[in-house]
């Protein structure tokens, strides 16, 4: 009898090797053509921390090791089965789905004495995580379904799904449960304050929701000495310092003693420079064009084929610097190019001699406004 037992628990242990080889990891399947891979893309799925039995709540798929304790000692592994129960050699199947580990534990103990082994000491662990498909639809690199463990947050889902598309409104995202009930995430307070309650996990059956933004209504340009210029969407009433704490990543050029905010005020283009004491307290809009320079580099606004931020060079006018930004455009008027200086004074002029954090505006023609 006890040589029967043993080849049959040799048999259910074969197959746990190749689950423990791939257990927490991603596996996308087939290309966008419908072929398999060359070699499939893995990501790995950490824990954060202990999983706690008087939380986690035990499902299909879900890999446990039972020991009884009687004259033998017999352990044995186990996992859920997709209808939610146990089956256990030699003691019969008990559902244990929707029960938390805590729970579990004290059911299959008591199921076991009653059933086959009534003075047994009973210990059952959980030894690996199920995982299960969650649908990401909406603003992100790769919508569809991601693969992830009960224990996996939100921010990791993202990277799963191809991050967040530069448009994504990432302050109203909706996770929508199997049940219909529907929670609202503002991610960027995770983001700004580490607020989990912001970084949730997720249950099976759990469909991801991150609306696109409109840019007309709701989008920025950042652009300069950073990484990832263009368009991002801003959160109502967000600061300029909130802004760059979660979008700017600085190039090591970056001058932030003179940030440059361009924004249309009354059908007319307004220029600020920002100075870091009042990052805090500038309210972003839509449409608003965030420059940062480049070690007290050159902004060139207005009616120019290439606005944007430059580079200082010794010795280069107004005009220079216009040339650089592609000359002006039709409608602009070079001859009366503004220049800006950092100690709040201006001139007028294209051979005026530039300086470090100088911006220079070119304005509309006259005759085109």
């Amino acid at each position: 009898m006890n040589r029967i037992f043993t080849k049959v628990l040799i048999i259910l242990m074969v197959p746990w090797v190749s689950f423990a080889q791939t257990f927490g990891k991603l596996e996308l399947g087939l290309t966008e053509g419908g072929e398999e891979p060359a070699l499939p893309i893995i990501v790995s799925i950490p824990l954060e921390k202990p999983v706690s039995a008087d939380e986690y709540v035990v499902g299909p798929g879900d890999k446990l090791t039972i020991n009884i304790l009687t004259s033998e000692s017999l352990t044995i592994p186990l996992i859920v089965t997709p209808t939610g129960d146990l089956i256990i050699p030699s003691v019969g199947v008990i559902s244990v789905a929707g029960n938390t580990l805590t729970k579990m534990i004290k059911r299959v103990r008591s199921f076991v004495n009653e059933q086959a082994y009534p003075n047994a000491k009973v210990t059952l662990v959980l030894t690996e995580l199920r995982t299960f498909l969650i649908q990401v639809i909406g603003a992100v690199g790769q919508p569809g379904f991601v693969e992830i463990n009960p224990a996996t947050r939100l921010g990791v889902l993202i990277q799963f799904a191809g991050g967040f598309h530069q448009f994504a409104r990432e302050f109203d995202i909706t996770i929508r449960s199997i049940s219909g009930e529907v929670q609202k995430v503002d991610f960027l307070q995770f983001i700004l304050h580490g607020d989990l309650e912001h970084n949730p996990t997720f249950q099976e059956g759990d469909k991801l929701i991150i609306p696109f933004g409109d840019v007309e209504k709701e989008g920025v340009v950042i652009r300069g000495a950073v990484t990832g210029i263009g368009y991002d969407i801003i959160a109502p009433s967000e600061t300029l310092e909130h802004f760059l704490w979660r979008k700017a990543k600085f190039r090591e050029n970056a001058d932030l003693e003179s940030v440059t905010i361009t924004r249309q005020k009354n059908g007319k283009e307004e220029h600020l420079q920002i100075q870091p004491e009042r990052f805090s307290s500038v309210i972003l809009k839509p449409g608003d064009t965030i420059d940062i320079l480049r070690e007290r580099g050159i902004s060139v606004n207005g009616f120019v084929q290439v606005p944007g931020s430059f580079q200082f060079f010794p010795g280069f006018t107004a005009a220079d610097y216009i040339n650089m930004a592609g000359g002006n455009t039709m409608e602009g008027n070079p001859n009366r190019v503004l220049i800006r200086h950092l100690d709040g004074s201006s001139n007028r002029g294209q051979d005026i001699l530039v300086k470090r954090g100088d911006v220079i505006v070119v304005p509309r023609n006259l005759k085109s406004s």
